[in-house]
């Protein structure tokens, strides 16, 4: 049985254990999530202070113990920073958000290696994003985490009688399927996804995400689009998301 091996890996969370040591969650393209142990990390000098912070990409060295199935972490090399995430409030939460996702999907399931790709690619585009864009790139990071999940609602046509959705006029969200509806099916007071949003959905997730991200929406459109993404991801994980709860008015 292989011991030691080398994978490239996401921080997605740490914790400290002691005086000077971390508890990481590593999010690996090759292997999932990993939890593993950085010994001395909090130290001043040690090599792992700043690449075990949270979000830092990384070539990670790991040594396994198959007795107690431990992982300790024994070196790590610097493929991304994570600075600019932290030189605003809105990246910080949004790469909060994302990282909370993947831990409580467990990885994406069998899709991690897709999922890797999507989070590693967005956290790019995250890291000089202006405020003003952490919202959209962050809802195009949610709903491709769906389609990942296999969890994604139908765009185009309604979820119930299976008509085509009018982009004139928006779409539904139906909360017991976790559908977009249409109007006709619509109960009262279910949540609306006004036109632009459902048009800026059909037109942006048929794109690759950085042709995506140049795409604007107006401020109500992106309201709505906001409330109906953090339902879907939260009704698929069959959770409520931590970071939505203390990011209320910052997400």
């Amino acid at each position: 049985m292989i011991r030691n091996f080398t994978t490239e890996a996401v921080v997605l969370r740490k914790t400290r254990v002691g005086e000077i040591h971390k508890s990481l969650t590593l999010f690996s393209r090759d292997r999932g999530l990993i939890n593993a142990m950085a010994h001395g990390a909090f130290k001043m000098k040690s090599r792992l202070r700043t690449t075990s912070e949270p979000f830092h990409v990384a070539r990670v060295y790991l040594y396994h113990d198959p007795v107690r199935d431990q992982y300790k972490i024994t070196d790590m090399e610097s493929l991304a920073t994570s600075d600019g995430l932290r030189r605003s409030v809105q990246r910080y939460y949004a790469a909060s958000l994302w990282a909370e996702a993947v831990i409580r999907s467990y990885g994406g399931g069998e899709n991690f290696s897709a999922l890797y790709d999507l989070l590693v690619a967005s956290l790019r585009l995250l890291e000089s994003s202006p405020d003003r864009s952490v919202a959209p790139l962050s809802c195009q990071y949610l709903m491709r985490f769906l389609e990942i999940l296999g969890r994604m609602p139908d765009l185009e046509h309604c979820g119930l009688c299976a008509s085509e959705l009018d982009s004139r006029d928006g779409a539904y969200l139906s909360p017991e399927e976790q559908l977009l509806i249409c109007g006709r099916c619509a109960r009262p007071g279910a949540m609306h996804l006004p036109a632009g949003a459902l048009r800026y959905l059909q037109m942006t997730l048929q794109v690759p995400l950085q042709a995506a991200f140049r795409v604007g929406l107006e401020e109500e459109s992106l309201r709505s689009l906001k409330e109906a993404v953090y339902f879907l991801v939260q009704a698929a994980l069959e959770t409520n998301l931590n970071v939505l709860r203390s990011g209320v008015g910052i997400l």
